[in-house]
């Protein structure tokens, strides 16, 4: 999923020495014993360097840039920014490589990956799949569901079945459900986390990321606010964490592993790459 697609993150600009070390720590003294236990340091990885070097290469393609400039202008009369998108194949995102994505689902499963090719994963609100891309291949099966018709069409280029965005949840079990960065940009989080209950094998898991601080945005509606808005408390990245995990406590999610990374975002002329604080989450439905 890209970030401009459903609305104006506000991401970092600001080019700080070192910053990458400070991507992926949070304060455990403000935390739980339980999300001290769950979580999971991260570093950055080889397909993350390789993530920013191309983000570097491609900021300094002057005609390229200038194109993008250009075309944005003049289709953002016609077509929304995830369209655009879609159709000038820009603005890739980053959120976890393959490797870190294999090292949450295995402490998840108490060191078992739980991945083979009778696997299957879905991704919601897939954007360009260029997140899920990274690691879907690690599942025999790959879905998506997308509402921009450019974006699906790109998904289904890369492999993935895209479905229906009302009913994908019925009929059909998945052993992964994916919502990478989506329940702060839709318009009703708490249906879509309780149709991914519904849509997991018994010992399916979600994997979920958002953005801290916390704040809704759903592009498709005038005022931008969701019909359902998660109850979200707290300055600290700390303290929403510790919020967020509450929540899903109460819609019958038990939390297996977490983390925080960077969610990058290719750049531009101005600078190479952006990015915004993001917390990686595997959750499990408690059992009833």
């Amino acid at each position: 999923m890209e970030i401009t697609k459903r609305s104006p993150y506000n991401f970092h600009k600001l080019k700080i020495p070192n910053v990458e070390k400070s991507w992926y720590q949070v304060d455990k003294s403000k935390l739980s014993p339980e999300l001290q236990e769950k979580f999971v340091q991260l570093h950055p990885d080889k397909e993350t360097q390789e993530f920013l070097s191309t983000s570097i290469d491609k900021s300094s393609w002057v005609w390229t840039q200038l194109w993008y400039i250009l075309a944005k202008s003049f289709l953002r009369h016609f077509w929304t920014t995830t369209d655009i998108n879609g159709w000038l194949g820009r603005g890739s995102m980053f959120v976890l490589s393959s490797a870190q994505t294999k090292t949450l689902l295995s402490r998840a499963r108490a060191g078992r990956s739980g991945i083979d090719k009778q696997s299957t994963l879905v991704d919601i609100g897939a954007g360009d799949g260029e997140v899920s891309r990274r690691y879907a291949d690690l599942f025999g099966t790959k879905y998506a569901t997308e509402i921009s018709a450019s974006m699906r069409k790109v998904l289904s280029g890369k492999g993935f079945t895209v479905l229906d965005v009302e009913d994908w949840w019925k009929g059909q079990k998945f052993s992964c459900v994916c919502m990478m960065n989506l329940v702060d940009r839709c318009m009703r989080p708490r249906t879509m986390l309780q149709q991914a209950r519904e849509a997991l094998t018994p010992d399916g898991l979600l994997l979920l990321a958002l953005v801290l601080p916390y704040k809704a945005y759903v592009e498709a509606t005038s005022d931008h606010k969701p019909e359902e808005r998660l109850p979200i408390t707290g300055i600290t990245f700390e303290e929403q964490v510790s919020s967020f995990v509450e929540f899903m406590r109460g819609l019958g999610w038990e939390i297996a592993s977490w983390s925080r990374v960077p969610y990058l975002c290719e750049g531009d002329f101005a600078q190479a790459y952006y990015w915004l604080d993001d917390s990686i989450y595997v959750f499990r439905p408690i059992e009833s």
